[in-house]
């Protein structure tokens, strides 16, 4: 059962504990929501962090108080000691009084986006070195090899400096559909990089003792082209044009179901403290 199935007072019931606990959320763009409009209230603009992004509905639905620290192009060492936008490192917003901690992290790591993204530019774009980098399939399988320990920082650090929150480790929604047999090579090597990815990211969650909130796997029912698509496909934004969304990037449609994920585990839960 959703929380779209639940009437609003069972909704409020079930969440009641969680109202006014502190709540941080950390990662990347498939949790800070690009162009999706509108953007939340004092963000910097690169930062692409939408008021309708997973962790803002979450927040809304059950009355937490959020801090949303998510960003564009954030990696594991954006969380953990680089400044991001002139941010500093998203880390810094853990305190040992957070009591909820979402996170979505590692796609930037692998180049897991940026690859789909060059692979499906047009032919001059991708004789571009930055395009060139991205469309290379060995690099990024080479940076698979180090990403279950980049996650295990991660999710360390959090434990260290909240060790009462609960911690929810949300992963990627997918930009594409089930496995087809004639699928492109560029399509099979997305889908290679986003399961392996899937599949390290759950092995940090439990190593850390995290829950995992796997979106992925219901993702894959609404691809671009579904009826209710939750990612959109490649497109070339035109200028003066608005977009709502980012190409291979979450719609909001697929923000809202993240959050419903989000909201059903958080439902079963309680604050620690």
């Amino acid at each position: 059962m959703t929380v779209a199935q639940l009437s609003d007072d069972r909704i409020a019931d079930a969440l009641a504990p969680w109202r006014g606990r502190r709540y941080v959320a950390l990662g990347s763009s498939f949790a800070s929501g690009p162009g999706i409009p509108p953007r939340a209230p004092g963000s910097v603009r690169a930062a692409g962090r939408s008021s309708r992004n997973y962790p803002h509905l979450i927040a809304g639905a059950a009355g937490l108080r959020l801090t949303d620290v998510t960003s564009s192009g954030a990696t594991c060492a954006h969380i953990l000691h680089e400044r991001q936008h002139g941010s500093p490192p998203q880390r810094m917003a853990v305190t040992p009084d957070t009591e909820l901690v979402t996170v979505t992290i590692g796609g930037n790591d692998i180049g897991l986006t940026a690859f789909l993204i060059a692979r499906r530019m047009p032919s001059p774009v991708r004789l571009l070195p930055a395009a060139r980098r991205s469309a290379d399939e060995a690099a990024t399988g080479r940076a698979l090899g180090g990403i279950g320990k980049r996650l295990n920082r991660v999710f360390g650090t959090v434990r260290d400096q909240a060790p009462n929150a609960r911690l929810l480790v949300v992963n990627y929604l997918s930009v594409l559909g089930p496995p087809r047999p004639d699928e492109p090579p560029t399509d099979r090597h997305y889908r290679y990089l986003a399961e392996s990815l899937a599949d390290r990211t759950a092995a940090a969650a439990e190593r850390a003792g995290a829950h995992l909130i796997d979106v992925r796997t219901p993702s894959l029912a609404h691809a671009p082209g579904s009826p209710v698509p939750w990612t959109s496909d490649f497109f070339v934004p035109v200028p003066g044009r608005p977009a709502h969304g980012t190409p291979c990037h979450p719609t909001a449609a697929g923000m809202a179901a993240v959050a419903d994920l989000v909201l059903v585990r958080l439902r079963t839960l309680t604050p620690v403290g």
